[in-house]
Order: structure tokens, then C-alpha cells, then sequence
């Protein structure tokens, strides 16, 4: 049972982590994190979707 709560936790942990380190370089991925992640994302904090919100206008990161 241990073992089932870590993974899920490090996945989720990695799920933000793609969303704010690679997702802003990658415009299929950051389409897709835009559509559907960010509006439960920004309940948890708006920092993490912020670097694919200024890739996606063209602002440099």
C-alpha cells in the first residue's frame, strides 16, 4: 500500500514538473496542458502554468 501512495505521489510530482519545465518548449504538449491541465493547476498555485501561458504568446521565458 506504501508503495502504491509514493508512486502516486511522484507521479503527480512529475506531472508538474513536465508542465513547468518541458511542456513551454513543446507546442503539442503545451497545447494539451493549456486545454486540460491548467484549469486545475491554477487552483494549486498560477506559477506553474505561467511559463507555457508567456511561451504560447511568444514572450521569452
Amino acid at each position: 500500500m506504501r508503495s502504491l501512495l509514493t508512486l502516486i505521489i511522484v507521479g503527480a510530482i512529475a506531472f508538474v514538473l513536465v508542465g513547468m519545465y518541458v511542456a513551454p518548449g513543446q507546442p503539442e504538449l503545451r497545447t494539451w496542458y493549456l486545454r486540460n491541465a491548467c484549469e486545475y493547476l491554477d487552483k494549486v498555485s498560477p506559477q506553474i502554468c505561467a511559463p507555457m501561458r508567456k511561451a504560447e504568446v511568444g514572450v521569452p521565458t
